[in-house]
């Protein structure tokens, strides 16, 4: 078998990043990826099965960067079972915020194409799959090291609370904010999340 020509690589993913911007994952061939590349669709295929694995190739970094801030921040909030500090937790809160920002606009394009352009493609659930889990694993971390009592309607109100926070970065990528706009827009719903968790430490979870 003849070996790749790897100064194709290049090429093939610039040109698979525009047209999935710009199409989406449904509307995007393989054959016009290959001509914008200025490549065969075979070459395409000696290094991709098919479109849904050179679309994964694209956002691959970006997911790995945000699995490792989540085990990251997952270490920071175990902290709160031993010193129960609640402006700590808050300060995490905050710091979690921060750094999701800074990967937003670290892979921007990456993150685009993910709340975007996934649609019809084997990541087009990861989104709200990785919501689902984070809010899973908060309201177990709740029920199990601060009231073991809590009830459902209460877990809801968490689960709520961290929807709204996840659909933060979703509604930035879609309107499209600056980073300088963002951090604003973050500023100012900053003071309803914070207040939404003091409500639940405060008169929820007794």
């Amino acid at each position: 078998m003849a070996n790749k020509n790897h100064e194709l690589d290049k090429p093939i993913i610039e040109a698979a990043k525009i047209e999935f911007l710009k199409n989406g994952f449904q509307a995007t061939a393989i054959s016009n990826i290959a001509k914008k590349a200025g490549v065969t669709t075979g070459a395409i295929y000696t290094r991709y099965k098919g479109k849904d694995e050179l679309f994964y190739s694209l956002i691959e970094d970006f997911l790995e960067a945000l699995n490792r801030e989540v085990k990251d921040n997952r270490a920071s909030y175990m902290n709160y079972r031993t010193d129960k500090n609640f402006e700590d937790f808050l300060k995490n809160i905050e710091k979690e915020t921060a750094r999701y920002i800074d990967l937003l606009f670290e892979y921007y394009e990456e993150c685009k194409l993910l709340l975007c352009c996934s649609k019809g493609s084997s990541v087009e659930a990861m989104f709200d799959e990785m919501m689902k889990n984070k809010i899973f694993q908060t309201k177990t971390f709740i029920k199990e090291n601060i009231d073991s009592d809590i009830s459902e309607m209460k877990l809801d109100l968490v689960e709520l609370l961290m929807s709204q926070q996840f659909n933060i970065y979703a509604l930035i990528i879609k309107k499209g904010y600056s980073k300088d706009e963002t951090i604003e827009y973050v500023k100012m719903l900053g003071e309803f999340i914070g207040a939404g968790w003091k409500k639940i430490f405060n008169e929820f979870i007794k």
